[in-house]
């Protein structure tokens, strides 16, 4: 089974419609069962209760999968994708101001938000080291793409994780705009509250690019970049529009109901129909 560790901004939702597409019904984008507030993270008994619902389950995903948690059974073939932390960053705070609402939000004040500063190497690692972050990616042969090296990582991750994976796609959630954080990146005062903000994001991804994405390349061989153009040209069919649906409709009448009303039942609301047990 697929566990995808979606990381913010890094071309993450592009990747969860390529399972979605895949999978249909077998996928799952999932929360914590009980727990909703912000550390709350998804569990090896969030994933059991998954199971009753998905007994076929392909892949799994979701912005509370992190890699550091006690999702250890056999068989599950974590992966994520990292950007360049800088223009990750930048991109999050223009995210804010176009999605969110924020209009008045400081990037002065936003940088210095501990949940802000090295959001990759923690959703990793679950700390600040990037050392600690390498070890789960060695520990649990986390596979590792680069948003920047985007069709080439999808052709790497099907040939060496997911051969049943069905690489049919076009972009999902680009922003509209980038101006922001291209002004971010430019004025040299706010690039250093960047830079202060990810050293360890920073350390992290130059491993990943200089030794973790090179020994991925490497297993696929020699035909690497043939295999990407080949893709190239036949790749951007579109996705699974049934598969979508399948996905969609356990998605939102029986996966989301449910985890809502055990949340209910966790906060002492009387609730009838949830699972049972834990």
């Amino acid at each position: 089974m697929l566990v995808f560790v979606h990381i913010n901004k890094t071309a993450g939702t592009t990747v969860r419609y390529v399972l979605r597409s895949s999978y249909g019904s077998r996928h799952c984008d999932v929360e914590p069962w009980v727990g909703a507030g912000d550390g709350a993270t998804f569990s090896a008994a969030d994933l059991r209760r998954v199971r009753r619902l998905y007994p076929r389950l392909a892949s799994i995903a979701g912005h509370r999968i992190v890699g550091y948690v006690d999702l250890e059974e056999p068989g599950l073939r974590y992966f994520t994708f990292l950007r360049e932390p800088l223009a990750t960053c930048a991109s999050r705070f223009q995210y804010q101001l176009d999605h969110r609402g924020k209009r008045g939000l400081v990037f002065e004040e936003w940088i210095g938000r501990d949940w802000v500063r090295n959001a990759q190497t923690r959703r990793i690692g679950g700390t600040e080291d990037p050392a600690d972050a390498l070890r789960v990616i060695e520990r649990r042969e986390m596979f590792v793409g680069l948003a920047e090296r985007f069709d080439e990582s999808m052709v790497l991750l099907k040939a060496l994780r997911a051969p049943d994976l069905d690489l049919s796609y076009v972009p999902v959630n680009v922003a509209r705009r980038s101006d922001l954080a291209k002004e971010l990146l430019a004025d040299p005062r706010s690039r250093a509250l960047l830079e202060e903000a990810n050293r360890a994001d920073l350390e992290l991804y130059r491993q990943v690019r200089e030794e973790v994405y090179p020994r991925l390349q490497r297993e696929f061989g020699p035909a690497l970049e043939e295999a990407v153009a080949a893709f190239r040209d036949g790749g951007r069919r579109g996705f699974n529009r049934w598969n979508l649906a399948r996905y969609g409709v356990k998605q939102r009448l029986l996966f989301r109901p449910l985890v809502r009303l055990s949340r209910a039942r966790a906060a002492g609301r009387p609730v009838e129909g949830a699972l049972g047990g834990g």
